[in-house]
């Protein structure tokens, strides 16, 4: 979209598209589960309602946790073991991790497509607003062979609180993956340690207010 390549034009736009969505959202939809592709789902810490989650009659099936804990009971009780991947990614700052991680998780959702093609596999961290839409834009490029730029638009049109930091890493899968850069900017900028720095405390605001209730109600089909 316009607004996507606009975005990574450059570090400070994109950090300026990050902050745009911090001071509208905030955590406000942590508990969303927000589908990006019929395959693909992403968001926050789950609970007992990813069990009873339905789209278009798919439900749930595989769990990518990006967290550095295990599953709660609520969740570990009806998925199997074969079914969770967990990463113990850390929120920033684990860059390298990030990349050598991308192998294995678009692994993991290549075998789970293919063992069930109506499988829906749900990609988390803590708040669904950095590292699991980070593993998603690299899974969008991976397996559908979307840009960066298209993967970012998807992702912020699923779930717009988002404000991933691992884009330096996505940015350097694109150009790995698809042999170019759309977010060259992003590719050749900053990690994420680096971004925290320019998102002023990101990581600390919980606002939001009623941003999230309207977006919902606004998309509601």
């Amino acid at each position: 979209s316009i607004r996507s390549r606009a975005a990574v034009a450059s570090v400070d736009a994109f950090v300026a598209s990050c902050k745009a969505a911090k001071e509208k959202y905030g955590y406000s939809l942590d508990a969303d589960i927000s589908a990006v592709r019929p395959y693909l789902a992403l968001g926050g810490r789950p609970d007992g309602a990813l069990v009873g989650w339905r789209q278009n009659g798919r439900r749930i099936t595989h769990i990518v946790n990006a967290l550095e804990r295990d599953e709660e009971p609520a969740v570990t009780d009806h998925f199997p073991a074969s079914t969770i991947l967990t990463l113990a990614l850390k929120d920033d700052g684990d860059d390298a991790r990030f990349a050598e991680l991308l192998p294995r998780v678009v692994a993991f959702v290549r075998r789970a497509l293919k063992d069930d093609p109506d499988a829906v596999v749900y990609v988390h961290c803590k708040s669904g607003v950095n590292r699991a839409p980070s593993l998603a834009m690299a899974l969008l490029i991976a397996l559908d062979k979307a840009t960066f730029v298209e993967a970012l638009a998807a992702v912020r049109r699923a779930r717009p609180s988002c404000r991933p930091k691992y884009v330096k890493a996505v940015a350097v899968y694109e150009d790995e993956v698809l042999g170019r850069s759309t977010a060259p900017a992003l590719r050749d900028g900053v990690d994420s340690a680096g971004f925290c720095d320019l998102y002023y405390g990101l990581k600390e605001d919980y606002s939001g207010g009623d941003a999230g209730e309207r977006w919902r109600s606004e998309h509601a089909k």
